[in-house]
């Protein structure tokens, strides 16, 4: 079976990666993130997931473009995660869904069923609805027990470990309770 996967950050996909090793399934990545923000994490988290790229030997298709814009216009008036988590998901399975099915796949996932931090049930519902949209199957299965292990070796590996989602609502969300970053005199 070959499955495309939707790479969120290098440390997720860790908590997938024994399905390289499954000789019924070849997994390929595919790394489309028009809300992370800003633009230096953006090319911090690609780049991480190229270095793991090189160390696991996998396929990488990339969206390398910074689609910032897109994020903001669909989400502008959406400041409730309940709101607006749901449409970030949708973005990117529906594209990660267009992407598989033209291009052969059996099936596709994400990285995002690795986070603990994420609304679980509110990607199944998006990759499902993806699949219905796109005409090819969405791999579920709930990775979350592997996110601590995922988080362990990617700390190790020194891959980029980020600290929030990714899109500016939830850097704000992580850090307007700190004083993280501010002048102390």
């Amino acid at each position: 079976m070959r499955i495309l996967c939707h790479i969120c950050c290098a440390q997720c996909f860790l908590g997938m990666a024994e399905m390289l090793d499954e000789k019924d399934k070849r997994l390929e990545g595919f790394f489309f993130n028009p809300n992370i923000h800003p633009l230096v994490e953006f090319r911090k988290r690609l780049k991480s997931v190229k270095v793991l790229r090189d160390r696991l030997k996998f396929r990488l298709h990339a969206v390398e473009n910074y689609g910032l814009k897109s994020f903001i216009a669909m989400t502008a008036f959406r400041d409730e995660p309940q709101t607006r988590c749901p449409l970030c998901y949708r973005q990117r399975l529906f594209e990660t869904a267009r992407f598989a099915a033209e291009n052969g796949f059996d099936a596709f996932t994400t990285t995002l069923l690795v986070s603990r931090h994420q609304r679980h049930e509110a990607i199944a519902e998006a990759g499902r609805e993806a699949a219905e949209f796109a005409g090819v199957d969405f791999y579920y299965r709930d990775f979350r027990p592997n996110a601590a292990k995922a988080h362990d070796e990617a700390a190790r590996t020194k891959l980029h470990l980020q600290s929030y989602c990714g899109c500016i609502f939830s850097e704000r969300e992580r850090y307007a309770g700190t004083t993280k970053e501010l002048y102390k005199d």
